[in-house]
């Protein structure tokens, strides 16, 4: 089986082919809809479905099958703007710091020179991210578009069927502005 692993400046993506690999055991042989929003069902390659659970990284749950779906959806202007915020956080925080630890209170050419090393670092964080992510050597990304306010507070929409057991559905449902939120963070 081809597992493709893709290294980013933020973790780890792992493809559809290795989330396949977890649920080979599993034989649905039928798509039924799954309880909540959040939670899905993968294609096996042995034609079967796999349980209901949390989609792949890049992928959405359809609202009326539970499949999993690939998000192809283009950034409109206003993500745009939030994944530039995102940005431009991580660029001031670097300069926060900078200036914070600096021995003198004045704009030195050391100081200068360590500002425009971190323009260059977060411009080529950026540059780099965004070529890796889907649909890679582009400067474009695939995305999954907010469509209610709790795209971004999936773990509060697990589901608990018969109030017995709850499935853990959380996922990235608004992929990748949350990402760009943590990789701000960290």
């Amino acid at each position: 089986m081809d597992i493709k692993i893709y290294l980013c400046f933020i973790g780890v993506v792992f493809s559809v082919q290795q989330v396949q690999a977890v649920y080979e055991n599993v034989q649905v042989s039928e798509l039924v809809h799954c309880p909540g929003l959040y939670c899905g069902r993968v294609a096996l390659s042995s034609g079967n479905w796999s349980e209901c659970g949390p989609c792949p990284r890049g992928y959405r749950a359809n609202t009326t099958t539970s499949e999993c779906e690939k998000c192809l959806n283009r950034l409109i202007f206003y993500d745009w703007l939030y994944l530039g915020w995102m940005g431009m956080l991580s660029l001031l925080l670097h300069w926060v710091c900078i200036d914070m630890t600096a021995k003198r209170r004045g704009l030195t050419t050391g100081v200068l020179a360590l500002h425009i090393s971190a323009l260059l670092e977060s411009v080529a964080a950026a540059l780099i991210t965004l070529l890796l992510f889907e649909p890679m050597g582009r400067l474009d990304v695939d995305s999954c578009s907010v469509e209610r306010l709790s795209d971004w507070y999936t773990m509060l929409h697990n589901p608990t069927p018969d109030y017995y057991v709850t499935l853990h559905c959380t996922q990235e449902a608004v992929y990748p502005l949350y990402v760009s939120l943590l990789k701000s963070l960290f």
